[in-house]
């Protein structure tokens, strides 16, 4: 636990880097950081089928894999990045649609099993709680 901890406060302070530095700002820095800041979000309609979702921010879904990654090596090993967005796609389909977290929860030990490899209730109800924030 201490490690995904560590883990959302590492994405997190990556994430507010590019806002740090001094006021001796350009053109060219304000530049970046507006199109930096413009990039950090995705459609998730473009991967599920709900449109209604909204926006998913480009860099809590990259906080969520990297402390999926930290905290379950087993459930994470050999799995590319994009099967551990679905895990966040699908579970924030299933809250918009109203399902309950206990429906949310069952749901993502399905979708976090990895080679033969399950989620345990007290894992999917962990990763539940990683979810909910990098929702629209």
């Amino acid at each position: 636990m201490k490690r995904m901890i560590a883990t959302l406060i590492v994405a997190g302070a990556l994430v507010s880097l590019p806002a740090c530095g001094n006021d001796d700002t350009n053109t060219d820095t304000e530049t970046r950081t507006s199109s930096i800041a413009e990039s950090t979000t995705v459609q998730i309609s473009s991967v599920t089928s709900t449109a209604d979702l909204g926006m998913v921010d480009q860099a809590k879904l990259a906080a969520f894999v990297a402390a999926f990654r930290t905290a379950y090596g087993d459930l994470s090993q050999d799995r590319d990045d994009e099967s551990i967005q679905e895990i966040v796609f699908s579970s924030c389909n299933a809250i918009a649609d109203g399902a309950t977290e206990q429906e949310v929860t069952k749901e993502i030990r399905d979708l976090a099993a990895n080679n033969g490899t399950e989620a345990t209730q007290t894992q999917a109800e962990q990763i539940y709680k990683l979810v909910v924030p990098t929702c629209p």
